[in-house]
């Protein structure tokens, strides 16, 4: 018999599992045997032990997920840019269909991942799906809330661009990193530090700076009402940071619904609001010519791009934040204008990039250098 004030730490490879945890547990007159078997029924996933083991594992494993979704938001733009400018008008595929896809290949993609965390048991992965997504109707009606308003996000970015000259919207755009802190303090209840919000105000300068790089507001002859424009790129703003921190929230507080079950849901939203896209911007176009026409292997490598960065924003969205997401956003578009100077020969890097991105690295490295 253990007296009260005892620890045991018992390790979980005591009970056959993959990884090594250990756990101090306060022993209230249990016997060792007793204590082990207090424990057995708390069930230890892949996702604990990212989010719990700490250390080492736990940084690198972050460091990963955001590199990798930095490099796939890369190679996504800079496909993109070549596909659509290299080829012939007459020829080029329906962005609205590639949307589309890779909103399917993303429902594929979870489906696969949650199989897969259920050990590819087909039992337990049909009882998943039927219990937290055909069951749970109020669950997609909440994840359809972030869907919605990424689609009304994209209706207000052309409202903005029809009444603003490219220079100004390049730069009140990036006013997103500021309202996506706010919305992070309003729903996570997260608190910044003088120096992190001195880290994201040079975020914000950086990117602009590095955003204006390549404007040419001479030859641009503003139309429309600047009072619109600029209503209409502030609620972009908003609606990003809220849409954003609201799918973060439901991903690390959401309740028992798996983190695939999750995306799940959010993508089947994304494939409502994809269709509604194509119906209502080139469904002209595509009953013409066809749903796959001008697809080719580029054009794949675009679908996979935007599926599997997707997908590894919602990881970094659940093991590190939203601001995490913006900091990786920037060097993106950093490593997109290296990438198209080299390749394209178009792009003119000047002071305002150099400024930029020197601006983004000190902003990454003081945001990091704070403890949470």
């Amino acid at each position: 018999m253990l007296n009260r004030c005892d620890f045991l730490v018992i390790m979980v490879n005591d009970f056959k599992l993959d990884h090594s945890v250990t756990r101090p547990v306060a022993l209230m007159g249990l016997d060792k045997d007793d204590a082990k078997e207090s424990l057995l029924p708390v069930k230890i996933s892949d996702g604990d032990i990212i989010k719990e083991g700490g250390g080492r594992h736990d940084m690198l494993f972050k460091a990963y997920v955001i590199i990798t979704m930095t490099w796939l938001w890369t190679g996504y733009t800079i496909t993109v840019r070549y596909t659509r400018t290299t080829v012939p008008k007459d020829e080029l595929y329906a962005a609205s269909t590639v949307v589309l896809m890779a909103e399917a290949v993303k429902c594929c993609i979870s489906l696969i991942m949650l199989y897969k965390e259920n050990h590819f048991r087909t039992k337990e992965f049909f009882s998943s799906i039927r219990q937290h997504y055909l069951n749970a109707p109020k669950e997609l009606l909440k994840m359809s809330v972030p869907s919605v308003a990424y689609a009304f996000q994209n209706n207000l970015d052309f409202v903005a661009l029809s009444n603003l000259d490219a220079g100004l919207y390049q730069v009140t755009t990036q006013l997103k990193v500021f309202t996506t802190a706010i919305f992070m303090m309003l729903f996570l209840g997260r608190r910044f530090s003088a120096t992190r919000w001195a880290a994201i105000s040079l975020l914000f300068c950086g990117v602009a700076a590095v955003q204006l790089n390549n404007v040419n507001d001479t030859s641009v002859e503003r139309r429309g009402s600047y009072f619109v424009g600029i209503t209409a790129v502030l609620a972009t703003c908003v609606t990003a940071g809220f849409a954003g921190v609201y799918f973060e929230m439901m991903l690390k507080g959401g309740g028992n619904t798996p983190f695939w079950i999750r995306n799940l849901q959010m993508y089947s939203c994304g494939i409502v609001s994809a269709s509604i896209g194509c119906l209502f911007s080139e469904a002209d176009a595509i009953a013409k010519r066809g749903f796959f026409y001008g697809y080719n292997a580029k054009v794949c490598a675009i679908v996979a791009f935007l599926s599997f960065g997707g997908t590894y924003i919602s990881l970094v969205m659940k093991y590190l934040d939203n601001l995490h997401k913006s900091f990786a956003s920037a060097v993106s578009i950093i490593l997109v204008v290296i990438t198209s100077y080299l390749i394209f020969d178009d792009v003119f890097i000047g002071a305002y990039f150099v400024v930029g991105t020197a601006i983004v690295v000190f902003s990454v490295m003081l945001y990091n250098s704070v403890p949470e």
